[in-house]
């Protein structure tokens, strides 16, 4: 479905100036250092101007097959390598249309560029359970995946946002999957805790105070003695090889995705969009969800925390300002 803007009123003084057009839901815009300017469109399409006077867009990827594009969920995050072009490297995170390490598609068709979850499951019933997924794309728009997590079984609290730090390293956003109808902890899907949150696994029935599912994914650092899922948290990741980026808080981890942390169970329920984390948030502060406490900062299981959320957001938003500029 495409928007169109209302018109508005330009205040005494203004001009108004249309720089790209005929794009369909743009999710993503960045600007390369040799006058090229990509565009993520949401469903999965990447489109390349040659620069702001090229009329007409060039597919540079087509995504669209793993893309699930419905409601929150589809290619919501872009960035450049930080020395593109002498780099061509393309950055993508996106809901994939498949559970954790599936294939796509599960729910839309090949090539598809609206998808829908049907009746059964429902999308806000049981839901339609799919992932998220991190990739790089090279000069030939091929795509290499970086990072599979993400369970996500609601249409909204998806994949955020992607951007390049003023280390070089790569930060990524995400939300929880839960529902945003009820106070979800896992207890509804078919099968029940489709995602397998701990402690009870697919199937299984989740009970407050011990549930892990649903909006409480976004602090499973609060329990570190079983594998650490994505959602809710905001990665910091070497972008060559999806790892874990050195310095982070839990970086001597035998857990992976352990190691790509550096923000948790904070304000990242629904993916932030205006940067990798609030700046307001710390290494374990909760948005709250009954069942579990909502604030508090329990130390990390293996060493206190050397990188704040604060400070990662500020990197990074520093850096997309000097790219734009």
């Amino acid at each position: 479905m495409t928007f169109a803007a209302a018109p508005a009123a330009l205040p005494a003084g203004f001009t108004e100036q249309v720089v790209l057009s005929g794009l369909t839901q743009p999710m993503a815009v960045e600007f390369g250092a040799d006058g090229r300017v990509f565009v993520a469109e949401k469903s999965g399409l990447v489109k390349v101007f040659d620069g702001l006077a090229d009329p007409t867009p060039t597919v540079f990827a087509d995504l669209r097959t793993q893309v699930y594009n419905q409601h929150d969920r589809g290619l919501m995050g872009m960035a450049l390598a930080p020395n593109f072009p002498v780099d061509p490297s393309v950055y993508v995170l996106y809901a994939h249309d498949a559970v954790i390490g599936g294939t796509a598609p599960r729910w839309g068709v090949p090539g598809g560029t609206n998808d829908v979850c049907p009746n059964p499951p429902g999308e806000t019933a049981d839901g339609c359970v799919i992932s998220g997924r991190l990739s790089v794309l090279d000069a030939e728009g091929d795509e290499r995946v970086l990072v599979e997590d993400w369970c996500q079984q609601y249409p909204s609290h998806s994949v955020g946002e992607l951007a390049f730090g003023r280390d070089g390293y790569l930060y990524a956003s995400a939300g929880d999957g839960a529902s945003y109808v009820f106070a979800d902890y896992g207890q509804d899907g078919n099968p029940r805790n489709p995602c397998g949150d701990p402690p009870s696994g697919v199937g299984g029935v989740q009970t407050v105070p011990t549930a892990e599912g649903g909006a409480l994914r976004s602090q499973d650092v609060q329990t570190m003695t079983d594998p650490l899922g994505l959602d809710g948290t905001v990665i910091r990741i070497d972008p060559a090889t999806g790892e874990g980026a050195p310095g982070n808080p839990m970086a001597a981890s035998a857990d992976p995705n352990a190691r790509r942390v550096i923000a948790a169970a904070c304000a990242t329920r629904s993916g932030s969009r205006s940067g990798p984390a609030p700046t307001r948030c710390g290494w374990a502060t909760s948005a709250g969800a009954r069942g579990r406490r909502s604030t508090g900062s329990p130390r990390p299981p293996t060493r206190p925390p050397t990188t704040s959320a604060g400070r990662a957001a500020r990197a990074a938003q520093r850096s997309r300002a000097t790219t734009s500029a």
